[in-house]
């Protein structure tokens, strides 16, 4: 499907997250799942791993906010990223925010329905569930 992400991502953002001030917004995939993986989740439940929705890599930029270098020490390391998965089956789509302030932080996936997606300028966004993936 050859879809505008950036643009669903800024509609994503002006819905749900109007209070925050991302340094990054782009696009991500999903890391395969391996060997270990599967064999180590089929002893645990019997069943078959498909897909992860866990580990990813950014795997397109749409902009990123550029910081000047400060010659105060003191300035703790900040950064706010949102990334944006592809599509999949029944109009889901997630949205990861990983924010870190200093040593600390948390990641989170949201994931989302889309639904009326046929005319791409009237469609309506579903919060479904988020998870926290990660506390620093």
């Amino acid at each position: 499907m050859n879809f505008d992400y950036e643009d669903l991502l800024e509609k994503i953002i002006s819905t749900f997250f109007k209070k925050n001030n991302f340094t990054l917004k782009g696009k991500l995939i999903w890391n395969d799942v391996s060997k270990k993986e599967k064999e180590r989740y089929f002893k645990k439940n019997g069943n078959e791993l498909i897909n992860q929705r866990v580990k990813y890599k950014t795997s397109k930029i749409f902009w990123e906010k550029k910081f000047k270098a400060q010659p105060n020490k003191n300035n703790l390391f900040f950064y706010n990223h949102i990334l944006i998965s592809e599509f999949e089956e029944n109009n889901i789509i997630y949205c990861i925010v990983d924010h870190c302030v200093g040593r600390m932080g948390e990641v989170i996936r949201y994931k989302f329905e889309i639904k009326g997606l046929i005319n791409t300028e009237m469609f309506e966004i579903n919060l479904i569930d988020d998870i926290m993936l990660k506390i620093r």
